[in-house]
């Protein structure tokens, strides 16, 4: 049987939001369903006015990532005992639709390889009566929409809803409003004046300011994210980061960048123009990911390498590191290194896999490089 999809129109200007949709839609349409648009504030009923199938798979969050024939897997679970089925979910404000995965995943393979197995398994659901939290995804019968005059995403507030626990999917955490304690944990508390460079909504800067007495600059590319953070902390420059380093004025004791060096194309000369606004001393930290991890490695002897939002293969890196070849680029901009820490490993059957393959044939290799999903880097202007 038929499925329309109704997925909400969705433009951002960084490539991460734009290619994260563009892969959910075509997932969505993996399945042969068609694809209709609808603003978020349209009423329910506006949006559903051009669908003609009988059900419809409705999502409110564009760049969730799905499982595979979702729509064909919850049509198969609605019966008139619930007005919606909706699938179980990593992120979901309503207790009922959370769950964590069954095992960890770092690529999209090693997610589709999860959900596979959790949709091999005996059907399993509960029935519930849904609250006005956001589901992600849901299907229902069209008539349902055009009853409702709210926002899509409010339809099934008050309704019965099966939530299906062998569909799964994969719900991002906010990329710029992250807080990252892994962080602030190995910032100074001596620390008096720190730049953070791609500080998004500047939750991190937040925390040091409630922290310890200091000052917080934030460079943000996002107006969006960068409006939030200039009422978190004392001053925001706005724009490419690239350029900013060579206008800004002040130094700094801490300079910090959490996953944005692997985002710029040209991070030798960015990381040694940093020099300039970093006290003699000064501390550089940053984080960044491992593209010897042994996830990437084995979907690589797949065939695979799946851009995805972010993480390992987020779609906006344009550098890819090792921790010897991270060594190297703070030697050529001018930083001493101080260490290079692995940061915790995430055990995934991609791992498991390949490390039991090479154990197998007697291959040498460096366990401890396989296993870092990425490093933290402190380094010293010397």
């Amino acid at each position: 049987m038929s499925v329309a999809v109704l997925y909400p129109r969705f433009d951002h200007p960084a490539i991460e939001e734009r290619y994260a949709s563009w892969q959910t839609q075509m997932l969505l349409q993996a399945g042969g369903n068609t694809l209709y648009f609808y603003d978020a504030e349209d009423a329910a009923s506006d949006a559903a006015a051009a669908v003609e199938e009988e059900f419809v798979l409705v999502v409110t969050d564009p760049i969730l990532i799905p499982p595979p024939q979702l729509a064909a897997r919850l049509l198969e679970q609605l019966d008139g005992s619930a007005d919606a089925v909706l699938p179980v979910a990593n992120e979901a404000v309503n207790p009922e639709q959370r769950r964590p995965p069954d095992v960890p995943y770092l690529t999209l393979r090693e997610f589709q390889e999860m959900t596979a197995g959790m949709q091999a398994r005996p059907a399993a659901s509960k029935r519930v009566r849904w609250d006005a939290s956001d589901p992600g995804a849901f299907l229902c019968r069209t008539e349902l929409l055009g009853r409702s005059q709210g926002p899509v995403r409010r339809v099934l507030a008050g309704h019965d809803v099966v939530i299906s626990a062998n569909d799964y999917a994969h719900r991002w955490s906010s990329l710029r409003g992250q807080i990252r304690t892994d962080l602030l944990a190995r910032i100074s508390t001596d620390a008096k004046s720190i730049l953070e460079f791609g500080c998004g909504e500047s939750p991190l800067g937040e925390a040091l300011k409630k922290r310890q007495k200091c000052r917080v600059v934030g460079i943000e590319l996002d107006p969006k994210a960068a409006a939030i953070a200039r009422r978190r902390i004392d001053d925001v420059y706005c724009g490419d980061v690239r350029h900013l380093v060579n206008v800004i004025a002040d130094e700094f004791d801490w300079i910090i960048g959490g996953d944005i060096v692997e985002h710029l194309d040209e991070p030798w000369t960015f990381l040694a123009d940093l020099r300039r606004i970093a006290k003699p001393g000064a501390h550089l930290l940053l984080s960044l990911p491992n593209i010897a991890n042994a996830s990437v490695v084995n979907d690589l002897l797949q065939g695979r390498f799946d851009y995805i939002y972010m993480g390992l293969t987020c779609v906006g890196h344009l550098r890819f590191f090792t921790k010897r070849s991270l060594e190297d680029m703070l030697t050529i901009a001018g930083w001493s290194v101080v260490e290079i820490t692995a940061q915790e490993v995430v055990p995934t059957r991609g791992t498991e896999a390949l490390l039991a393959s090479l154990d197998r044939a007697g291959a040498s290799y460096a366990k401890d490089d396989l296993l870092a999903p990425g490093y933290y880097v402190v380094a010293r202007n010397s």
